[in-house]
């Protein structure tokens, strides 16, 4: 093969491509076996989720959750593959460095690795063993990759950069390639058979029948209005939000649930122990403060476990701790005042949902569930601690970065059908939604029509006041375009607010509203 040259003191442009994409199959090759080699890692860490937890972690506020906004639950996946692109892209610019002086790939290279590990690092000595030596194979295995594709100076030296002959970048593609296609099936293969482990732990798992089962449901909850979801959330459909991008690996024979702090006697239970104590069952719903207004982030379902209150009655309390902090296997964190538990509601380390032991996303083996708290307050999954201390002493994940510490729900309704922006036939329309306010419990839904008078709508069945309840109502649609509004009154009578408010530092607020065509 024949290469173009170029003036002294330029390289070829087939040459700078070539370069280019010699450094981003180092760079893939790094990352692919840095994947690899964290699968013998306790709890198979990978890297490129230890990386992306922490963007997770540094992201400013208004940049999160405009992003939760317009992806859902997509952020995190789209999250990695931004990753893995940057990586890719940071390999090509070291190749394109390269180009003019060869020896900078593999300084670069380590620049890169270090800069990878001191992002990943969470400033703890447990994390940093295991991470730098991913990060060191990840660069080595790059710089053996980048040895075979370095380049060659041309011979007769008129290209003042080295020339790489387009076989070598061939030959390179199709090593790092199958190497690339055979460590991410390891990767593939290992995740998946530890999936099928946990999976089959919990098919193996007996959960005894609660102490103080959850009252039977009355025939209504969902009301009979076509495209409407049921009052019972499936655990597959449960809305997920994690700060971790994937869900803990976490043997139930070995885990246990510690109960610490500012204590008389501190207290650890294994799984076998947490589910022979006295458990309840309850309908509640669950709510995250990032569910915009009309938003899907909520979910109501039958939950089991043991009440909080009487496990914090076996270790003797200190008068001081006035905050009850869930640490996560992964060690996120959330926390709740210890007073609130004084007024009787059902908060419980749960370990069943819908009648299962609690899918690994949701927090197997054990997760925190407490009625009329925002999740980011409360809802610990992969349960690992409860620590009983104060705000001062220990701050939450989220009050760390500004998060309002008032987690109470605030009352919401939406509208389910007709869908925003559908088209309907004029005539007799089923429109129909849910209200909530954990904890207190929805009284009356109305509606309206293009800002017309309030309209009441018909409430189905009452779960109880921890749940939502769903309603419908029959709306005399005339041709043209309209706007729907609806609008939920608690127990007491207290409408829910309508004023707007974005979802930080505290949870959205206002009527949720919906544009339908008739025709």
């Amino acid at each position: 093969m024949i290469e173009t040259e170029a003036p002294s003191g330029t390289v070829a442009p087939s040459n700078r491509r070539r370069t280019a994409l010699a450094g981003a199959l180092a760079a893939l090759a790094g990352l692919v076996a840095a994947e690899v080699f964290g699968l013998v890692l306790p709890g198979h860490p990978s890297p490129v989720t230890f990386v992306a937890d922490r963007v997770v972690a540094a992201m400013p506020d208004g940049p999160r959750e405009a992003l939760i906004g317009a992806v859902g639950t997509l952020d995190k996946p789209l999250l990695v593959v931004g990753i893995v692109l940057a990586v890719l892209g940071g390999g090509a610019l070291i190749g394109l460095a390269a180009a003019r002086r060869s020896s900078l790939a593999p300084v670069l290279f380590v620049v890169g690795g270090v800069v990878a590990y001191l992002v990943a690092w969470n400033g703890t000595t447990a994390d940093a063993p295991g991470l730098a030596l991913v990060v060191a194979v990840g660069v080595t295995v790059a710089l053996l990759v980048w040895s075979r594709v370095a380049p060659v100076p041309h011979a007769d030296g008129d290209v003042a950069g080295p020339v790489v002959e387009r076989r070598t970048v061939l030959r390179a593609a199709a090593v790092v390639g199958a190497a690339a296609v055979v460590g991410l099936g390891v990767v593939a293969v290992t995740r998946r058979a530890s999936s099928a482990t946990v999976d089959a732990m919990r098919s193996a798992l007996r959960i005894p029948r609660p102490t103080d089962p959850a009252p039977v449901l009355p025939a209504g909850i969902t009301p009979d209005v076509a495209g409407i979801a049921p009052a019972i959330t499936p655990n597959a459909d449960f809305y997920q939000i994690d700060v971790a991008l994937s869900a803990p690996v976490i043997d139930v024979a070995s885990w246990s649930l510690s109960v610490t702090g500012q204590v008389g006697s501190p207290l650890t239970l294994s799984f076998d122990q947490l589910v022979a104590l006295p458990s309840i069952e309850r309908h509640i719903a669950l709510t995250c403060v990032s569910n915009e207004v009309g938003g899907d982030l909520v979910g109501t379902a039958r939950w089991q476990g043991v009440r909080l209150t009487d496990v914090l009655a076996k270790v003797d309390v200190q008068d001081g701790a006035d905050l009850v902090l869930g640490v996560s296997v992964d060690g996120f964190t959330a926390g709740f005042p210890r007073s609130i538990l004084g007024d009787g509601r059902d908060a419980m380390i749960a370990y069943a949902m819908n009648g299962e032991p609690l899918p690994v996303r949701h927090g197997f083996p054990a997760r925190l569930v407490v009625p009329g708290l925002y999740g980011y307050v409360s809802a610990t999954k992969w349960l690992r601690e409860i620590r009983l201390t104060t705000l001062a002493a220990d701050v939450p994940f989220w009050l760390q970065r500004g998060w309002a510490e008032d987690g109470s729900i605030d009352a919401a309704s939406r509208i389910d059908v007709p869908r925003a922006g559908s088209r309907v036939a004029a005539g007799t329309v089923a429109v129909g939604g849910r209200a909530w306010h954990q904890h207190t419990g929805v009284g009356s839904v109305e509606v309206s029509v293009d800002d017309g008078p309030w309209q009441a709508a018909t409430l189905a069945a009452p779960i109880g006041t921890d749940a939502w309840r769903l309603w419908s109502w029959q709306w005399q649609a005339t041709s043209g375009t309209h706007r729907l509004r609806v609008r939920m009154h608690d127990l007491d009578g207290t409408p829910q607010d309508a004023d707007v408010r974005p979802v930080f530092p505290g949870a959205a607020s206002g009527l949720h509203t919906i544009t339908v065509d008739v025709t």
